[in-house]
């Protein structure tokens, strides 16, 4: 606790900043979805246009910003007691060190103050919604429906939605997209902000498979509402320096010890270890069990990434993607063939 203090009166100007930031994004996640609701309300076009009725809409605004807000500082504080304040997230983040860490800050606020969402909806120009509303027509397998047991339903979710992570994540990883989803790899640290550090881009793929899965199988709002926290908490400390000390999880999830090595930047371990549930990557080659040896982070382009200058490195990803921007360097090398 005293090095922590230390530590906030050293940078007392960045932790006002940062809270004011955080206060900030919660508004504007709060405020932004509830005033395209209003005008989804009061312009039809509009409404079928991105595909999403404004009730919808303002119901989401109220919760996934304070939720996600929560989650992360719920993770930071369990981690900083587990780990220790000097070698926790919280600190790495406090101080502030490195452009790589400032990047994931930038990525976290642009999460929670709704920014992505607005831009899924926007940017899918409502085939993001129509797609949900296809599978719940199309594919209504409904079989959640058939049980009130919560645990039934949530371990259910747990597996379809872990094997469907697992094989989007490995597409991510592929040619066509991997331009978009090194954004996450470029990290040369991690901690419990990563899992924000996304390109809206990539957001919209998991938003869209994960919404249509839940729709499809007829989670219970409340299966679905643990789904997504329990998953927020797992992605948060998979990414963190925290070492789960009972080895034997590594039989059935994705420890972060085995996370990092999906991180490293060495050849022999590009494209591993890409599930949940470690039974996926068993399953189909990718597992690589950790070897304890020490790891370096980032990708062969990392000369387009961390440098403070977050919209237009942004912006250059799908430049890139879509060939209008060259590569400094082999952008497949880390890419599945």
């Amino acid at each position: 606790m005293e090095l922590f203090l230390e530590d906030v009166k050293r940078r007392k100007t960045f932790a006002a900043g940062l809270t004011g930031l955080t206060v900030l994004a919660l508004a504007l996640g709060t405020s932004i979805p509830l005033a395209f609701a209003k005008l989804a309300e009061s312009v039809p076009l509009l409404a079928l246009f991105i595909g999403v009725e404004g009730g919808e809409l303002g119901a989401s605004a109220i919760f996934i910003p304070a939720g996600m807000a929560f989650i992360t500082l719920f993770c930071l504080v369990l981690e900083a007691f587990a780990l220790g304040y000097e070698k926790s997230s919280a600190r790495k983040i406090l101080l502030n060190q490195t452009p790589s860490v400032r990047t994931d800050l930038f990525y976290t606020f642009l999460r929670i103050s709704g920014f992505f969402m607005i831009f899924a909806i926007l940017f899918s120009f409502g085939w993001l919604y129509v797609a949900v509303d296809y599978v719940k027509s199309e594919f209504d397998f409904a079989i959640l429906k058939h049980t009130d047991s919560i645990l039934l339903q949530y371990v259910t979710l747990v597996v379809v939605q872990s094997f469907a992570i697992y094989w989007a994540h490995r597409f991510l990883h592929s040619r066509f997209l991997w331009e978009i989803h090194q954004v996450h790899h470029s990290a040369e640290e991690l901690n419990i902000l990563l899992p924000y550090r996304n390109h809206p881009v990539d957001f919209i793929i998991a938003t869209l498979y994960g919404t249509a899965i839940a729709t499809a199988l007829g989670a219970d709002p409340v299966t679905t509402m643990l789904w997504l926290g329990s998953n927020a908490v797992y992605q948060s400390f998979v990414h963190s320096s925290y070492d789960w000390k009972w080895q034997w999880l590594e039989y059935i999830f994705i420890t972060p010890a085995v996370h990092r090595i999906h991180h490293s930047d060495a050849p022999e371990h590009y494209n591993s270890n890409f599930g949940i549930l470690s039974i996926w990557d068993r399953l189909f080659g990718t597992y690589v069990p950790p070897t304890g040896e020490t790891l370096n982070y980032g990708v062969p382009d990392q000369g387009n990434f961390n440098t403070d200058k977050f919209f237009s490195e942004m912006v250059a990803c799908v430049w890139r993607w879509i060939g209008l921007k060259r590569h400094t360097t082999d952008p497949t090398i880390k890419a599945a063939s």
